[in-house]
């Protein structure tokens, strides 16, 4: 882009970041109001900024016009044995000056990916804010595309469902261990199926199922179990939500959530979530949280009925790892084309 200088982004540019971040903040709780945060402050961004940059893991661009910042990207490299090399762009690391063109966030792009394949990366990953469409729109046409969605239901507007199953809601106990075991793979078996196709490992589902379990002994959950005619038929998992930019105060995590298959559309899940909220309310929290995967067609389409609004969303692109060595850098390549 003319009349731009783009840099590494470094420790001294975090002043101006700050300002940026808060400045796209403030477009983003003026249609998100509970995005008004705790942690939108100067001095609590700009710790955590250093914190990304000093981690070692963390590799960036800055726009420059006339010698000012006016936009950044940065992502952090992720190692798993599972998905292997990627790079995640978190929530507060994308933002542009108010006026800047989505075109900018492109070309800070084009000039950080570069780093982050020379570090193995061919998965991108970024989590975008949704109140400005700027952000959505420059990531889709880097080819992008929504992986997860989430949203926030503010408790002191929601109404309950009138038409619900005839259930029975209770919270979950330690003596319930076998019961959650049983219900952990409900979620894997619908993310499995079409259209959503995510690969099931054995040891993924050994840990969901351990995981399910220990979360009746834990004081910081809430279990709560729908029984129909003495058989569990659903559950909600509530935990207080890890404070991040992307957290509201006062904010409770409907972590995961399943109706077994046979008695589903049928207000199981209206009825658990009517008395979640009475529980979270009485708890004292304003806003409960929840994600979904987009392609997952009950999810996406159950959650926002229910009044949660989508304020943010992870979207991710998968470059041909070929582009390793299938490059016009490559001698190799050269030399084919000329036989």
């Amino acid at each position: 882009m003319e009349g731009y200088q783009f840099r590494t982004i470094t420790e001294r540019d975090i002043p101006s970041m700050v300002e940026i971040l808060m400045s796209r903040q403030e477009r983003e709780f003026n249609s998100f109001p509970f995005l008004h945060n705790s942690f939108l402050q100067a001095e609590w961004i700009s710790r955590h900024l250093q914190n990304l940059l000093a981690s070692g893991s963390a590799l960036g661009m800055g726009a420059f016009s006339h010698g000012q910042l006016v936009g950044y990207l940065v992502g952090t490299i992720r190692i798993s044995t599972r998905t292997g090399r990627c790079a995640v762009i978190p929530y507060e690391g994308a933002a542009i000056q108010k006026g800047q063109p989505a075109e900018l966030i492109r070309h800070l792009y084009a000039q950080a990916s570069v780093l982050w394949l020379e570090h193995g990366c061919f998965t991108h990953a970024a989590f975008v804010p949704l109140a400005d469409p700027l952000y959505l729109d420059a990531f889709s046409r880097l080819s992008f595309g929504i992986e997860q969605v989430y949203a926030a239901l503010d408790l002191e507007e929601y109404r309950s469902f009138a038409s619900t199953a005839e259930i029975e809601i209770r919270p979950g106990t330690e003596q319930d261990g076998e019961i959650m075991e049983s219900m952990s793979s409900i979620i894997s078996k619908h993310q499995d199926a079409a259209p959503t196709f995510i690969p099931i490992f054995p040891e993924v589902l050994a840990e969901i199922r351990e995981g399910f379990r220990r979360s009746l002994a834990d004081h910081d959950t809430v279990v709560l179990l729908a029984e129909k005619d003495g058989q569990a038929v659903g559950f909600h998992m509530y935990g207080t939500a890890a404070p991040s930019m992307m957290v509201p105060d006062d904010a409770v995590e409907l972590r995961v959530a399943g109706t077994l298959e046979g008695h589903r559309r049928c207000g199981v899940g209206r009825s658990l979530l009517n008395a979640g909220c009475q529980i979270m309310r009485e708890q004292g929290y304003r806003y409960v949280l929840t994600d979904w995967r987009i392609t997952n067609l009950a999810s996406s389409t159950f959650w926002p009925k229910c009044g949660f609004r989508p304020f943010a969303c992870r979207m991710a692109r998968v470059i041909d790892s070929n582009y390793a060595w299938a490059n016009l850098d490559n001698p190799c390549v050269l030399l084919q084309a000329r036989t």
